[in-house]
């Protein structure tokens, strides 16, 4: 499964790609702390998710 964090920057348009739902909100967290705003995470549905949300609906159900 793969994940697609996305933000704005100053430059524009940031979207990183991460294979792994962990790897996915670590990077997201990455980009708040750099200053990236309206981050979003979506998922192999398609559906896109705030990194609260994904942390809790991904993540956090890990083992």
């Amino acid at each position: 499964m793969f994940f697609v964090v996305t933000g704005n920057g100053q430059n524009g348009v940031v979207a990183i790609t991460c294979d792994s739902a962990a790897a996915a909100l670590e990077k997201a967290r990455q980009l708040d702390t750099d200053g990236i705003t309206d981050i979003l995470i979506t998922d192999a549905d398609g559906l896109q998710h705030v990194p609260a949300e994904f942390d809790r609906l991904y993540v956090a159900q890990l083992p």
